[in-house]
């Protein structure tokens, strides 16, 4: 009799559970998100309707693949070709639009006015999405944080990026500027021209600047870091671009191994150098030239709880970060050049009246290049 209430008790047990997984599942899969869509209707808020799990995502990667593999006109209208899933939504549906990344609505603002609002607002309303497990493996840093979390970090690392201690770094940039341009020299043929893809040319010298400025005398080991980011870069991309189901990234598939096998390396070089600069710090040693010696510098400030593990992902971030957005900032530049060839000339003679035929500029120089400040900054 009592084997019996145990079993009956067991299954009821066990059937509650099971009730309750599946009713909390269908809750945040499906009746939270049509009810959220249901709230923007009423607000007057247009935009795609729910996909069970998915949301837009397919449609994001469509029309990406599709922009992406034409090709582009010499124009300023940019925004089909950068982010084409937003501009077709803000066409069809209007500035204030909503779309879906899997279950977690997305408000699109192409309004200027409401942007400067949203972006000004000191309330911590503003948050970021939870993110992909398997995505953060790239990066997290001051850009995963949120509220005073995000305001102390970038306090405490703000003295690292001050002009001062950028202007330390010069050497670095002119090193890998004069071997590029050193690079292009001997390319050119005898009749005086050679046709090459300035992207690839500008990705591979943002790596070297970058590995030269971050990690200073240990840069041939940065560019090591580098090469390990960039593979887990494409697979993080293509986690991104799948739907993540919770407790996924614990299953040792291929992908997830090699994830996590890249991961360690990334880190456990970066702490080898993080001791070796911490070794040079209290030795005195340290010339205050890159940007993990000043990451190191900031960490033991006393209202600093950064910790190594900290340091190492705004290493990754910044590696991540500034390679591609320095990349592609120099090759806009000489397409928008080519395009207004006027500009170019004026640009050259400044930089010939103001540093002189053959020399690298200083920072001096630097801070009289009015034209070509004024290139890179509109």
């Amino acid at each position: 009799m009592e084997d019996s209430i145990f079993i009956n008790t067991l299954v009821a047990s066990i059937a509650t559970v099971f009730v309750y997984s599946v009713l909390k599942i269908l809750y945040f899969v499906w009746w939270r998100p049509k009810r959220v869509e249901k709230y923007f209707r009423q607000q007057g808020v247009k935009g795609t309707s729910y996909k069970l799990f998915l949301g837009d995502t397919k449609d994001l990667v469509k029309s990406a693949m599709e922009a992406w593999s034409k090709p582009m006109a010499l124009t300023h209208h940019i925004v089909p070709r950068v982010e084409p899933f937003i501009h077709q939504m803000v066409q069809k549906y209007g500035k204030i639009c909503m779309c879906w990344k899997e279950t977690t609505p997305s408000l699109i603002v192409a309004d200027t006015e409401l942007m400067k609002l949203v972006l000004a607002n000191k309330n911590g309303h503003f948050v970021r999405l939870p993110s992909n497990p398997l995505v953060d493996l790239l990066q997290m840093g001051v850009i995963s944080l949120d509220g005073q979390k995000w305001a102390k970090r970038r306090r405490i690392i703000t003295p690292a990026f001050h002009f001062e201690k950028l202007k330390e770094m010069i050497p670095a940039f002119a090193t890998s500027c004069s071997n590029l341009v050193e690079r292009w020299t001997k390319l050119v043929s005898p009749e005086g021209s050679y046709e090459l893809d300035v992207s690839a040319e500008f990705h591979n010298v943002a790596v070297d600047v970058l590995s030269r400025t971050v990690f200073g005398s240990s840069y041939e080991e940065g560019k090591k870091i580098f090469q390990l980011q960039k593979e887990q870069t494409v697979l993080a991309v293509e986690a991104y671009q799948s739907f993540y189901i919770p407790g996924f990234r614990f299953i040792p598939t291929r992908k997830n191994r090699k994830r996590y096998d890249l991961d360690r390396g990334i880190k456990t070089t970066l702490r080898a150098m993080i001791h070796k600069k911490e070794q040079a710090i209290k030795n005195g040693e340290f010339l205050g030239n890159d940007l993990l010696g000043l990451l190191l510098q900031c960490k033991e400030q006393s209202d600093s709880d950064m910790t190594v593990e900290d340091v190492i992902e705004e290493c990754k971030l910044f590696y991540f970060a500034g390679q591609e957005t320095t990349a592609n900032l120099l090759t806009w530049t000489l397409i928008t050049l080519s395009m207004y060839p006027d500009w170019q000339q004026k640009a050259r003679q400044e930089v010939l009246q103001i540093c002189g035929k053959g020399n690298i500029p200083t920072a001096e120089n630097i801070s009289h290049l009015k034209i070509v400040s004024m290139l890179f900054c509109k």
